[in-house]
């Protein structure tokens, strides 16, 4: 498994403060594709993660953190003189919402125009999210050369859409990802994000299907995504499936997608449907039950909790 974006850092004003007013900030890696990655390794999948970090204390926190988790990081151009993108949350409490400000321009990553397609070399999966097309010009033709580059070694190509309003417009994520959907074998969409990014209209199996019809015609799995109430997927055979949410206590909701789309493709990994969607909507609900993005749950425990939703002490 191979995954291309960019990793970051996330400082978070716990709940109940303000960034204008908390006196220290929560530090977690962070970045979509590193999350994946993170997530897949913890699995026992043998992952790879393509990007690039500065070399200076931040850049070597995210590669510890990665390196610990089991992550390959021989993909990783380390820059002399780059910085490492950051991103500020503040922990919404009913009514605020969680709000997240980015602080990423002109980062190590947003430099990085290539890479050595020989790393994509026996990979089953590339993974790529929306996130990445959408940091500029040069990030989008890594993007594109990085799916190009999967398709001719036989990776398929897996992408989560991922929309960031703060990154681009709806009108700007439907152009720019047109032709990464196109390609891709596997889909992953959130049904908010299908509907106002691709028009997408009616109830979820509508909008599943038109997901599929419209944007990913080629794609072998298809996957709505529906928060806590779990997911919704369509294989190329025209079968559909769906999976009820897991319940947890939400301690810290970031990573939560990416943990669904790790769950997923170790299913998928396994040629089975129903497993990826039942693997990517409890490891979702393990990630949300700690603090940081990455999900930091082995096969055992993910298989243990898949079983049996019973609480207790483990001896």
């Amino acid at each position: 498994m191979v995954t291309l974006g960019e990793a970051m850092l996330r400082l978070t004003a716990a709940a109940p403060a303000r960034l204008e007013q908390a006196a220290a900030l929560e530090l977690h890696v962070a970045g979509s594709e590193a999350n994946v990655a993170a997530g897949l390794a913890r699995l026992g999948v043998a992952t790879r993660w393509i990007g690039a970090l500065p070399d200076n204390p931040l850049g070597a926190r995210v590669a510890a953190e990665l390196t610990a988790a089991g992550v390959d990081l021989s993909g990783v151009a380390w820059a002399p003189a780059g910085r490492l993108g950051l991103f500020f949350a503040e922990e919404g409490v009913p009514p605020r919402p969680t709000t997240v400000w980015y602080d990423r321009r002109d980062s190590a990553f947003t430099a990085l125009e290539g890479f050595d397609p020989a790393l994509l070399d026996g990979a089953r999966f590339a993974v790529v999210s929306g996130i990445t097309p959408a940091l500029g010009d040069r990030s989008r033709a890594l993007t594109e050369a990085f799916a190009a580059a999967a398709s001719e070694r036989g990776a398929g190509v897996c992408v989560d859409v991922n929309y960031r309003e703060r990154l681009w417009t709806p009108e700007a994520a439907r152009e720019g990802l047109r032709g990464l959907l196109g390609a891709a074998e596997v889909l992953v969409c959130g049904a908010r994000d299908a509907r106002l990014v691709f028009g997408c209209e009616g109830d979820e199996p509508a909008v599943l299907a038109q997901l599929r019809e419209r944007w990913a015609p080629s794609a072998r799995v298809v996957v709505l995504t529906r928060g806590e109430d779990g997911a919704l997927a369509s294989d190329a055979d025209g079968r559909t499936v769906e999976q009820a949410g897991v319940r947890t206590e939400v301690v810290d909701r970031f990573g939560a997608g990416d943990a669904f789309m790790a769950g997923l493709l170790w299913g998928l990994l396994e040629r089975d449907l129903e497993l990826g969607l039942k693997a990517g909507v409890t490891l979702a609900a393990l990630k949300c039950s700690i603090r940081g993005d990455l999900a930091r749950f082995g096969r055992d425990e993910l298989e243990r909790t898949m079983r049996s939703s019973a609480r207790g002490i483990i001896r």
